[in-house]
C-alpha cells in the first residue's frame, strides 16, 4: 500500500488475531470463557533491491499478546488451540529477527537469528509447490490445535510460537522434489526458560539438533501432489525427571505426509480433498508425550457459491508419560504439586474456514474467520477429568 517494496525492497505488514474460546462442558473449568489477542508487526528487507546483495532477506517481527489459560481450562496436554502458551500470558516480545540467504541458484539456503522452528521442521501444512501447484494454493489444513504444526514430542524443545528462540537452519535443495534441512537451536525452553521474552541468545549446553528430509511427487494422470518427510532430533543438556533422577539429553524421531486425495474438477480448479498423517516418538522421560499420531482431511471449494470456504477435520492421539508430573520442570530441592497424567489423550477437532480480501492501494488485506469445535473425551492433565467440549472463534486479519 505504501509502495516501498518495489522501490526500496522494504515490506511492512502484520497480523491481528482475536480468538474467543468457550469450554462448553467438562475439562478443568467447565463453562469458562477466554479472549486471546495477538498483534504482530513485521518488516522484511530485500537486500538485492536495498543493498545490491542478491539472494538475501532480513526480517524482524514484534508480538503483543494477551490471553488466558485456555488449554489448561480444557485439561488438554496436546493443546487444542495454538494461541495459548506458557505464562506469562501478557507479553510484548521480539518474536523473530533473522537473516536468510539463498546461494547457488537457490540450491543452498541458510537462515540465522531468532526463528520459529516449525516453519522449517515437521511442517505438514505446506502444500507441494511445483508442477500442479496452481491447484494447491493454501494450507493443507486449517485446524487450530497445536499438534498439526508442532508434534507434542517436541513441546518445549523446538522453539515455536510464542516462545521462539535463536538458532540456525541450513536447507539443501538439489531438485524441486527433494529437500534436506539441518537446524541447531537454543533448547533452554525445556528448562522453563521463556525464550520468547528473551531478546538475546543463551549459550550453554542445552541445544537441539534436528534434521529432516522431504520428498514430493505428482501421482497419476491428474497429477495429485504429495509429500513425505522424516526427521530426527537430539537435545543435549541435563534435565531432571519427575522422580528427580538425571536425564542427560533426549532423542526422538517423526514422520509426516500430506497428499491431494481427490480433485472435483481435474485440471480446472483446486476443488477437492487434501489429507495428512503424522507420527512421532521420543525416549525422553522428561516429556509428557512419548508417542503421537495425527491425521486429518480438508475439503476445498466444495460448497456451491463459496469458493473460499474450507472445512477441516482432524484427530490427535498421544500416549502420555506415566511418571507423575511429566512435562513439568523439576529441580533438586524444589517441591512441586504434581498429578498423574492419564495414560493417553485423544482430541478431535473440526473447523469451518473462509477468507475475504480487501484491496488497498496496490496491496491486499485479508480477513479469515474460523469457527472450530473440539472434543476431548479423555483430557490428559488428570485421570478424573470429564470429557471436554470447546468452541473457538478466531478472526485473522493480515495486512
Amino acid at each position: 500500500m505504501l509502495g516501498l517494496s518495489d522501490k526500496y525492497g522494504l515490506s511492512l505488514g502484520g497480523y491481528l488475531i482475536p480468538e474467543f474460546n468457550s469450554i462448553a462442558s467438562g475439562g478443568v473449568e467447565p463453562g469458562s470463557t477466554f479472549l486471546n489477542f495477538a498483534l504482530g508487526l513485521h518488516a522484511s528487507l530485500d537486500t538485492e533491491k536495498a543493498l545490491s546483495i542478491p539472494g538475501g532477506t532480513f526480517g524482524i517481527e514484534f508480538l503483543e499478546f494477551t490471553g488466558g489459560a485456555t488449554n489448561e481450562a480444557a485439561g488438554s496436554v496436546q493443546l487444542y488451540t495454538v494461541m495459548d502458551g506458557q505464562p506469562p500470558r501478557d507479553r510484548q516480545e521480539l518474536m523473530q529477527i533473522w537473516w536468510r540467504q539463498r546461494l547457488f541458484n537457490d540450491k543452498l539456503i541458510f537462515q540465522i537469528g531468532k526463528i520459529n522452528g516449525p516453519g522449517s521442521f515437521g511442517n505438514v501444512q505446506t502444500p507441494v509447490t511445483f508442477g500442479a501447484s496452481r491447484f494447491t494454493e493454501g494450507d493443507i489444513t486449517n485446524l487450530l490445535f497445536v499438534p498439526v504444526g508442532l508434534n507434542p514430542t517436541l513441546f518445549g524443545r523446538l522453539p515455536s510460537y510464542y516462545n521462539t528462540g535463536y538458532g540456525a537452519v541450513v536447507h539443501f535443495v538439489p531438485t524441486e522434489k527433494f529437500y534436506a534441512s539441518y537446524g541447531l537451536f537454543d533448547a533452554n525452553g525445556i528448562r522453563g526458560v521463556q525464550t520468547g521474552i528473551k531478546s538475546t541468545p543463551t549459550f550453554n549446553s542445552y541445544k537441539l539438533h534436528i534434521g529432516e528430509v522431504r520428498y514430493s511427487w505428482l501421482l497419476g494422470d491428474e497429477e495429485l501432489p504429495g509429500r513425505i518427510g522424516v526427521g530426527v532430533w537430539g537435545q543435549t543438556g541435563e534435565l531432571y525427571t519427575p522422580s528427580l533422577t538425571t536425564e542427560n539429553g533426549a532423542i526422538g524421531y517423526y514422520l509426516f505426509a500430506n497428499h491431494r486425495l481427490w480433485y472435483m474438477h481435474p485440471h480446472r480448479d483446486n476443488a477437492g480433498i487434501d489429507g495428512y498423517f503424522q507420527f512421532a516418538r521420543t525416549n525422553a522421560n522428561t516429556q509428557a508425550v512419548k508417542t503421537y499420531v495425527g491425521a486429518g482431511l480438508t475439503s476445498i471449494r466444495m460448497i456451491p457459491g463459496r469458493p473460499a470456504d474450507q472445512i477441516s477435520i482432524g484427530m490427535a492421539w498421544s500416549s502420555l508419560n506415566d511418571m507423575p508430573g511429566a512435562g513439568e520442570f523439576f529441580y533438586p530441592g524444589v517441591e512441586s504439586e504434581s498429578t498423574d497424567l492419564r495414560d493417553s489423550e485423544f482430541m478431535l477437532q473440526t473447523v469451518y474456514f473462509t477468507t475475504f480480501f480487501f484491496k488497498l492501494g496496490d496491496g491486499f488485506w485479508s480477513l479469515s474467520p474460523a469457527l472450530a469445535y473440539t472434543y476431548i473425551p479423555n483430557p490428559g492433565q488428570r485421570p478424573d477429568l470429564p470429557a471436554a467440549h470447546a468452541i473457538t472463534l478466531r478472526l485473522v486479519t493480515l495486512f
